[in-house]
């Protein structure tokens, strides 16, 4: 790398401020032994067995119009920035949080309503304090349609505190014969400089009324109708009768939005305050925005950081930005999915952005499926949680609390374009950093998701988690299972193969939730990811980054012992300011002494901000395979801080997060669940048959010095005999108030259990012969019902319990 491209670098990186990036994680060839077949979620292909009941509860639904008001189908798209048909609509979504108008100066600047740091919006406008609550004229999605002689124009709010804050104008151009009107190219009603080719009717749209115009005449209305607003879908439904407007053939439909001025007639115009510069533009949001026209590298046209560079990057990028190699690219992020409109706004031109509406086709009822595009895009899904509506302004939120409270929440996909739904395909969580969105690493490292996706035929996701900073604890942690449950649906997941990775605050949670859930996860690799919820220098000298389950429960050390079957890879920068050398190499020599598996990559260069847009982890992304998740293991140990396992937001079993189980122990629940408290279990079932294995060290330099040199510290396993088996268990129980076992998964026939408690337990045994006993000493302890399973209470100490299990 050039003397040159890295002041580049750090310029990107102080424009862009505090705090990391991306990736993900290894493997070693599976043991046959510990291997069964695809296990899933009964009903929910792909979403495999162990996640909490937040999983795999129903997903929730929009609220829909009335029939009588909007007499179509709802089933919008859940790919931002398509469209499809639907029994006589045409329905559109757009990209959410995407309300930012036209391009900002200086560009690349976080504006004062952006709760995300490192994901800077490349709009300039903000709002208004109040009902617009940040987020006021954001469109989430449009539809047309028409029925019975009339047409039916429809737009969803992604907030709706107050119906007076938004106005939209949709503009129509197609009409022929000799009553159409003139074109026009200015939007009417205030809307600004924004123009287009051929404009012929205008329709404008508040909560007040509708006025349908003509573009060349806007002063003389054709008519004022009424809009019916829906607060619980948040709809903005107007009905036209074709005696009004008639239509016919194919027309061209364009839509912006705007805040309502005090009359509630048309777009307010954008004080410069809020970020309008006089050139007159006051739309914030333009629809019918394709997902490749807003690709994730979108460069914007006006002045940048370092104007070489762009333009280098202008050129390089291509058609879908798919021509870089190790480019950083961090100047052309499209973090919010808005840099073509925020460029297209600030020319004035909006002709690109419509929506081709055949009439014909929808007196017809004509329906098309849901897009499946490949490659990355945006998605969105409806959560259980009651957050309240629109942005908190970051200056009156703390740093791990949510931020974005919409009910629809986006969340990353790559698709690899070999894609088939006919076979199932592994799943890479990439969780962005402190700061970040989920955009990243779309925005700062597609090579690594060439590599990690495209390259290892895996479909990529990231989440939002509500926020910047949330750590992936509480909604955050809600919202990655509730994601994880929409991929099963849209996607034929391979339930097995599933690695979990990501950059700084990401890599804390390639620590946190296979800690947490360690059968869940095939590989796991943090880069750059802090050991704590906040900083460890050494030791004890550590800081944590919020109040809460962050401080009290954020140490993943005491969890590491949960990580035996699961192979990391880890990268640490010795120059790293945010997450420092020293507590990195603690972690490493943690997995060392436990004899786990590991490759770690030490760079003696990098820091944690230049590294994290160097758009480049080849040493580690190599070390990303195949491998899949092991379902038996014959032993394991689990700890868990029980202060972890509730229900978030008050929703039941949706909201429901934590550890409860691990392989074939589940149903886990503590005495103390005081906060800072660490429960543990145990676990070897001598039924199981695994070999033994011996761990050996290597050191070396890494064979692919991208992007600097690097040393490679590597833990790997020499399998041996494995021993002979027999019918006995035994379990050690720390602070556990309830486990159960499953006899089935652990093998046993006839068997004994030894069980160790430091106090009062229950042990509930599954899978037992119909009406059989579980004796200790002769005595009999309990008698299987009809549901085949029996409880037992056990004091502190010793008990050998004997049960049969039906097999």
């Amino acid at each position: 790398m050039t003397a040159a491209l890295r002041r580049s670098l750090c310029l990107i990186t102080v424009s862009l401020i505090a705090g990391g990036l991306l990736t993900l994680a290894q493997a070693t060839p599976a043991l046959a032994s510990t291997r069964q077949s695809k296990d899933s979620v009964p009903g929910i292909p792909g979403l495999p067995t162990g996640v909490p009941p937040a999983a795999t509860a129903s997903p929730v639904a929009l609220p829909v119009p009335s029939r009588t008001v909007w007499p179509f189908p709802s089933d919008f798209s859940h790919t931002e920035g398509t469209g499809r048909l639907s029994g006589g609509a045409n329905l559109w979504t757009d990209f959410v949080y995407d309300d930012h108008g036209p391009l900002g100066s200086p560009v690349g600047i976080a504006q004062a309503g952006n709760a995300s740091d490192l994901a800077p919006v490349h709009g300039g406008f903000t709002y208004p304090s109040g009902p617009a609550h940040q987020n006021g004229a954001d469109i989430f999605t449009a539809a047309v349609g028409y029925r019975h002689g009339a047409s039916y124009w429809r737009v969803d709010w992604n907030t709706l505190v107050d119906p007076k804050v938004p106005v939209a104008e949709w503009t129509m151009s197609g009409a022929s014969g000799p009553s159409a009107p003139a074109a026009a190219t200015a939007w009417p009603a205030n809307a600004g400089a924004s123009t287009s080719t051929g404009i012929q009717y205008a329709l404008i749209v508040t909560a007040k009324q509708a006025e349908l115009v003509k573009a060349a005449d806007p002063g003389s209305p054709i008519a004022v109708l009424p809009t019916h607003v829906d607060a619980s879908s948040r709809s903005f439904i107007v009905k036209i009768p074709a005696s009004v407007l008639p239509v016919s053939g194919t027309w061209k439909v364009g839509l912006a939005a705007g805040l309502a001025d005090p009359t509630d007639t048309k777009f307010a115009t954008v004080p410069q305050s809020d970020g309008g510069s006089g050139s007159g533009v006051n739309v914030y949001n333009v629809t019918f925005r394709t997902y490749k026209q807003e690709s994730e590298l979108v460069c914007p046209t006006g002045p940048f950081p370092d104007p070489g560079l762009a333009s280098a990057l202008q050129g390089g990028l291509g058609v879908g930005g798919v021509s870089y190699d190790h480019l950083p690219v961090a100047e052309c992020g499209n973090f919010w999915m808005e840099n073509d409109q925020a460029n297209t706004l600030a020319g004035g031109d909006l002709s690109k952005y419509s929506l081709g509406v055949n009439w014909h086709q929808l007196a017809d009822r004509t329906t098309t499926p849901e897009p499946e595009p490949t490659g990355y895009t945006n998605r969105w899904y409806v959560t259980p949680l009651s957050l309240g509506q629109g942005v908190v302004d970051p200056s009156n939120s703390t740093l791990t609390s949510p931020t974005y409270l919409g009910r629809v929440q986006p969340y990353a996909v790559y698709v690899p374009t070999t894609y088939h739904r006919r076979q199932p395909i592994r799943l890479t969580w990439i969780l962005h950093s402190l700061g970040a969105n989920l955009n990243q690493y779309g925005g700062v490292a597609p090579s690594q998701l060439r590599e990690e996706c495209q390259d290892r035929t895996s479909i990529c996701a990231t989440t939002e988690g509500f926020a910047a900073g949330m750590w992936y604890y509480g909604e955050a942690e809600v919202d990655f299972f509730d994601v994880w449950h929409q991929l099963a649906l849209a996607y034929n997941l391979d339930p097995d193969g599933t690695a979990m990775t990501g950059y700084s605050m990401g890599g804390w949670a390639s620590y946190k939730l296979p800690e947490e859930y360690p059968d869940l996860f095939a590989q796991a690799m943090p880069l750059e990811g802090p050991v704590i919820c906040g900083l460890r220098v050494y030791g004890s000298v550590q800081s944590f980054a919020g109040p809460g389950q962050c401080t009290k429960d954020g140490d993943s050390r005491p969890l590491i012992a949960n990580l035996k079957w699961i192979p990391f890879v880890m990268t640490y920068g010795a120059a790293d300011e945010l997450v420092p050398f020293a507590g990195g190499q603690q972690q490493i020599s943690q997995f060392r002494s436990l004899g786990y598996r590991f490759y770690a990559v030490d760079y003696p260069t990098e820091d944690h901000l230049v590294f994290s847009v160097q758009n480049d982890f080849t040493p580690a992304d190599s070390q990303l395979t195949s491998r899949e998740r092991v379902l038996n293991p014959g032993s394991f140990t689990f700890t868990w801080y029980p202060d972890l396992v509730g229900t978030i937001d008050k929703v039941g079993q949706a909201g429901r997060v934590g550890p409860t189980s691990d392989y074939w122990i589940s149903g886990l629940s503590a005495r103390n669940r005081k906060p800072s408290t660490l429960a543990s279990v145990t676990a070897d079932s001598a039924a199981i048959r695994q070999p033994t294995q011996t761990p050996s060290e290597t050191f070396g330099v890494s064979p692919l010095p991208e992007p600097t040199p690097a040393a490679t510290d590597v833990e790997t396993w020499t399998p041996g005999a494995a021993h002979s088996t027999s019918q006995n268990l035994k379990l050690g129980l720390t602070n556990v108030a309830n486990a159960t076992l499953d006899t089935a998964r652990a093998r046993l026939g006839c068997a004994a259990i030894t069980v160790t408690t430091d106090g009062p337990a229950t042990v509930t045994l599954l899978h037992l012969k119909p009406h059989s006993t579980v004796r200790s000493s002769g005595t009999k302890l309990a008698t299987a019902g009809s549901g085949r399973s029996a409880r037992v209470r056990l004091s502190r100490g010793t008990t050998v319990l004997h049960a049969c299990s039906a097999g």
